[in-house]
């Protein structure tokens, strides 16, 4: 069954030991993630358009899509008038599908807490989309997301609710705030990210501003 076969693809994900294990599965996932994803009901790209709209010109440029996947979310930006988009992810699967989009100015292989080939203060804004996750990005990643977008540039992301205060992100966050390095601006209320697949599973999309 089609579902069987998408949940199986989520489990994989989840249950990744490193990020050999994880670009592997997604590697074998890129094909036919849009449609899983899509049947999960994923509302995160909905919400996460609306705060971008709401905190970040089309104007802006270039955008970095940190952890783009098969461009998704990037499409949906497009579509609304952002261009100059660069996208990386962990996956060359992935990157290959985003690629066939024609929505990005460029794609580049690289995993998210390490070090990214980008100066600093090079982007105008970022968004990254069902990256910080279980089993994914760790949230040593802000530092350089922050490191790569300029003062004054939104990064805008969602979060699992389960890893907020357990993998350190809480953490991470209020040491950013306290060291003046970036400043909340607005995160939603709680919601399922996969409605029709864990209704329970519970994200928030926050809006930070870089000093």
């Amino acid at each position: 069954m089609a579902k069987d076969e998408s949940t199986a693809f989520l489990q994989k994900v989840y249950a990744a030991k490193d990020n050999r294990d994880l670009e592997a599965a997604y590697d074998q996932w890129a094909e036919k993630y849009d449609a899983h994803v899509t049947a999960f009901g994923y509302t995160i790209p909905a919400v996460a358009a609306g705060l971008l709209g709401k905190y970040v010109a089309p104007e802006t440029a270039p955008i970095l899509d940190a952890g783009a996947g098969t461009g998704l979310m990037g499409a949906i930006l497009d579509a609304l008038g952002y261009r100059g988009q660069v996208g990386i992810d962990m996956s060359r699967g992935m990157l290959d599908k985003a690629s066939a989009r024609g929505v990005y100015k460029d794609l580049n292989q690289m995993v998210l807490g390490e070090k990214l080939d980008f100066p600093s203060d090079h982007f105008g804004a970022c968004q990254s989309m069902g990256v910080f996750t279980a089993g994914h990005a760790p949230a040593g990643a802000f530092d350089e997301l922050v490191r790569v977008v300029c003062p004054g540039g939104c990064i805008v992301f969602s979060l699992l609710e389960d890893v907020y205060a357990l993998k350190g992100y809480k953490d991470k966050f209020e040491a950013l705030e306290n060291d003046g390095q970036w400043q909340l601006v607005e995160k939603t209320k709680p919601f399922p990210g996969l409605p029709l697949e864990d209704p329970d599973l519970m994200h928030r999309v926050y809006v930070f501003r870089v000093c």
